[in-house]
């Protein structure tokens, strides 16, 4: 009956070609019955009843399939986060292997061609839901969908691998990766802060004759933050252990996504300020009892996060890295290659080969500072009004503010507004100043020239 409602000509059903239009009959349609549908999927699946034994899985794994491709049909996005939960419930990563649902509502070519990009929409939208738990719900939401997206990746059929690397060459997927960096950044940010703590509180308790000196007002309180500070890094580190690899198993196949203008810098600045938390003098602190506990994989997350270095090595990115002010400094992948040779994470050959691209890395960071030391007279208006940086791609704003083109194209990325007026802003009103851009490109020219 639902999915009657929803696909009355059986479009979908029949051939799933192409997107259904808009159907006003889905507002009369109580939220309710799909929620319970979903519900006894759920739970069926996670205490391992068999309702489904003898029941024609047809019909509804083609509702879930047309409900999840199409989102925009649902005010209520929780619904369709729901249907995305029944697809992870029956994934060979919870159930050990695939489920008959599973399989049906992966294989159809209508799933080939629609589910992953509409996960990927879905992940980017999911930021904002309109609760007030919308901060913590979406982090539960994307781990789901992070699950699926490496099942369908690693599956023996690669028409989903082959969707998912054509959405990424979509400049309109740029903002799923910017959500993937924005997602990546604060976990193991609030991960390591947790874990820093868990270690105070685990070595205070193990002198025992401080501990026990120790009020029992402040003990108790020590040990509700330590709890606490478990059940956040434990949760934090779930999901950005999936992050972390979705980066290493796609910068292994496709580069350019991430080598975009507008995400090159940011990827590059991840990956370093993260090295420099498993890696740097400090990353002594991060040592706690039982690390597993929590899915705190240090060894694990230097190979991923080094191999990514390497996945994405080429002239532009070797720039992007070097030119990370905040985090990168040749003694820092000195420290990693220590690390991964004491620590034995990679072999003498995938060491050598980081090795090679820290060596290049160095050579453009000494390349670089000796220009920042010819263009400090660079005159105001050849730098950008936000970061003080020489601009190279000019544009002006409607506002008649002129910005270098990546530094607001990363801007437009998380806020569609103007950064000084907070109007409305989109990439396509970014008007180029080609004469500015000539007149910096000569005074860079004569200044390299003298």
């Amino acid at each position: 009956m639902v999915l009657s409602v929803i696909d009355p000509d059986r479009r979908w059903v029949n051939s799933g070609t192409e997107k259904l239009p808009n159907n006003k009959l889905l507002d009369t349609l109580p939220e309710f019955i799909l929620d319970d549908i979903a519900d006894v999927l759920i739970q069926s699946s996670r205490f391992r009843i068999n309702l489904l034994g003898n029941v024609n899985l047809a019909p509804v794994c083609q509702l879930i399939q047309v409900c999840v491709c199409h989102p925009h049909f649902f005010r209520n996005p929780y619904l369709v986060s729901k249907l995305i939960e029944v697809i992870y419930m029956h994934s060979p990563d919870v159930q050990g292997t695939s489920t008959p649902l599973f399989e049906k509502i992966i294989t159809p070519s209508s799933s080939e061609q629609f589910l992953l990009p509409s996960l990927l929409d879905f992940y980017t939208e999911v930021e904002s839901t309109g609760t007030s738990s919308e901060f913590y719900d979406k982090f539960s939401i994307r781990y789901h969908i992070a699950i699926i997206t490496k099942t369908l990746w690693f599956a023996s059929n690669t028409t989903h691998r082959l969707t998912l690397m054509q959405c990424l060459e979509n400049t309109k997927y740029t903002r799923f990766i910017n959500m993937l960096l924005n997602d990546t950044t604060f976990l193991l940010d609030e991960s390591i802060d947790s874990l820093r703590s868990i270690r105070d509180t685990q070595k205070l308790m193990s002198d025992t004759a401080k501990w026990e000196s120790t009020p029992e007002e402040t003990k108790t309180q020590k040990l509700n933050q330590l709890k606490q500070d478990e059940r956040q890094c434990k949760s934090y580190l779930t999901l950005a252990n999936e992050t972390v690899q979705m980066f290493h198993y796609l910068t292994q196949s496709i580069q350019s996504p991430f080598l975009r203008a507008a995400l090159i810098d940011r990827v590059a600045a991840m990956l370093n300020y993260n090295l420099q938390q498993l890696c740097g003098p400090k990353c002594a602190d991060l040592k706690v009892q039982d690390p597993q506990k929590y899915g705190f994989q240090p060894k694990e997350l230097v190979q991923q996060i080094t191999d990514i270095y390497i996945n994405l090595d080429s002239p532009v990115f070797l720039d992007a890295v070097a030119g990370d002010e905040r985090s990168y400094k040749p003694e820092l992948f000195t420290l990693a290659i220590t690390r991964l040779t004491n620590a034995a994470i990679k072999s003498s050959y995938e060491i050598a080969a980081f090795s090679e691209f820290a060596k290049k890395v160095r050579e453009k960071y000494d390349e670089k500072q000796a220009m920042d030391l010819d263009f400090e007279d660079a005159p105001d208006e050849f730098r950008d009004p936000l970061m003080s940086t020489m601009m190279r791609t000019p544009v002006r704003l409607p506002s008649g503010v002129i910005m270098d083109k990546p530094i607001i194209e990363r801007h437009l990325l998380n806020s569609d507004t103007d950064p000084f007026n907070r109007q409305h802003l989109t990439a396509d009103m970014l008007i180029p100043e080609t004469e500015l851009q000539e007149k910096i490109e000569a005074w860079i020219k004569e200044k390299l020239g003298k």
